[in-house]
């Protein structure tokens, strides 16, 4: 029997496994364990299958004195019998998978990041606009022809201010 302690409960296990796997994102090397244990009677079942859905667990090894974070990979449980009385015994087959402790590198590089940002506000003030455009539109405080004249006369009047504007700083 192996002791453990996982989110400050006491386990004493059967078929104790570590193993060490290499984290696909991180290049990290994380621990991987499974165990067994066995419970007694419906109530205890309830218990710790409950127990287990948890999103994530402090496991304390307190043979090696490692403690690691860890999320849930596979439980199963199992008995025999047609249904759980008061002294069935339920077995159980946990296996927890290490947390990275490393934040993954994103693929994007920072000037992706910054346009693909850029991308999304463009869309969001067009859409914007078009609905401002179409309600004013829609109420009769405009005409869609007094829109485009007047839109076409300050594009040309105005696009050589618009563009250095817009590169102001970094042509230079």
């Amino acid at each position: 029997m192996k002791h453990l302690v996982i989110n400050g409960v006491d386990f004493q296990v059967a078929n104790f496994e570590e193993q060490v796997v290499k984290n696909e994102e991180t290049s990290e090397d994380l621990k991987e364990i499974s165990f067994t244990f066995s419970v007694i009677g419906e109530s205890q079942n309830n218990l710790y299958q409950a127990f287990f859905e948890a999103s994530k667990y402090e496991v304390f090894v307190p043979d090696s004195n490692e403690t690691f974070n860890a999320k849930k990979g596979t439980l199963s449980f199992g008995y025999t019998g047609n249904g759980i009385s008061q002294d069935t015994e339920v077995n159980f087959s946990v296996k927890l998978n290490q947390v990275s402790e490393i934040e993954p590198k994103s693929s994007m590089s920072d000037m992706e990041r910054i346009l693909m940002n850029l991308s999304e506000e463009s869309l969001l003030a067009r859409a914007r606009f078009k609905t401002l455009l179409d309600l004013l539109i829609e109420k009769d405080v405009l005409s869609a022809e007094d829109y485009e004249e007047k839109f076409d006369k300050d594009l040309k009047e105005n696009i050589d201010k618009f563009h250095k504007q817009l590169f102001e700083g970094m042509l230079d």
